[in-house]
């Protein structure tokens, strides 16, 4: 994604544009604020005009060098959606992006066939699948491009995107799309991002954050139990893994509580969206 950005939606992320820094440690609560409503980096490169982000402007020939999104726009928590039905078109982005080479680090800053800055890739949870896009899989960057695409739109790829003819239904745009993973949009079980096993009562350990998964959270912090969070119930879950208790998800939040489980930190923002934490935490409340 690109390098500095622009307003709150509709930034770039490909070689169609330059990615912002993601400057502050959290973000907020869904429910509050939205995660991805806070600054963050683009993704791919874009020619064109210099765009600001959060008043940090970048030149037309950085834009130029390098494709462009923003993660900005508001993240909804359902299901998880599949890297693989929607190949093809990620196929085109890629070949516009990096003439399809989806191991390319060409030491711009940019990697991977769909040009991801590694803040960008950090910040969608691609931090679970390795450092950076390029040294990830052709799935698992189609995944972390398609929670892209859902908080962005097609914007994010601005020249690419619109290129290869990309929308958020050809895209398989979800927040909580997994390599491989099955739709939200396929099945209502998968949009039931969690549940529990009729025999144990225990939850399916599935790397879906659901309310199921929400609910057995809360008994472990120790407020009601609803299966929503909220500020006062990410306040008591920082409380409980010695986070700033501040009321928002940031990457502070998920590193304390990934430490609380015996797990190391990885890059990721909102331990929601991340397949490997979530399941992680499921394992740990079925203990």
């Amino acid at each position: 994604m690109p390098g500095a950005g622009a307003q709150v939606s509709g930034l770039p992320v490909g070689r169609s544009a330059r990615r912002a820094a993601i400057p502050s440690d959290r973000l907020p609560h869904p429910r509050e604020e939205s995660p991805m409503t806070a600054t963050r980096p683009h993704t791919h490169r874009a020619p064109g005009r210099a765009v600001a982000f959060r008043g940090v402007r970048v030149a037309p020939k950085v834009a130029a060098a390098t494709g462009g999104a923003v993660v900005v726009a508001g993240l909804g928590l359902t299901g998880a959606g599949t890297a693989t039905a929607h190949g093809t078109v990620w196929d085109e982005v890629a070949q516009c992006e990096s003439g399809g080479n989806w191991s390319i680090n060409t030491g711009n800053g940019y990697y991977g066939g769909l040009q991801f800055s590694s803040s960008t890739w950090k910040a969608f949870g691609g931090g679970e699948y390795a450092s950076t896009a390029n040294q990830a899989t052709k799935a698992e960057q189609i995944a972390v491009a398609q929670r892209t695409l859902q908080a962005q739109g097609p914007g994010a790829w601005p020249t690419c995107g619109k290129k290869a003819g990309l929308t958020r239904a050809n895209g398989g745009a979800d927040v909580n799309a997994q390599p491989g993973g099955s739709s939200s949009r396929d099945s209502s079980a998968s949009r039931d991002a969690d549940r529990t096993s009729p025999a144990s009562g225990q939850l399916v350990v599935d790397g879906k954050f659901g309310p199921k998964t929400t609910s057995a959270l809360q008994a472990w912090v120790g407020v009601p139990q609803d299966g929503s969070l909220s500020t006062s119930d990410i306040k008591a879950l920082q409380k409980k893994v010695g986070a700033v208790p501040d009321g928002k998800i940031g990457s502070e939040t998920t590193g304390k509580l990934r430490a609380a489980m015996g797990l190391s930190y990885n890059g990721v923002w909102d331990f929601r969206t991340s397949y490997g934490t979530v399941k992680a935490l499921q394992q740990h409340l079925n203990g």
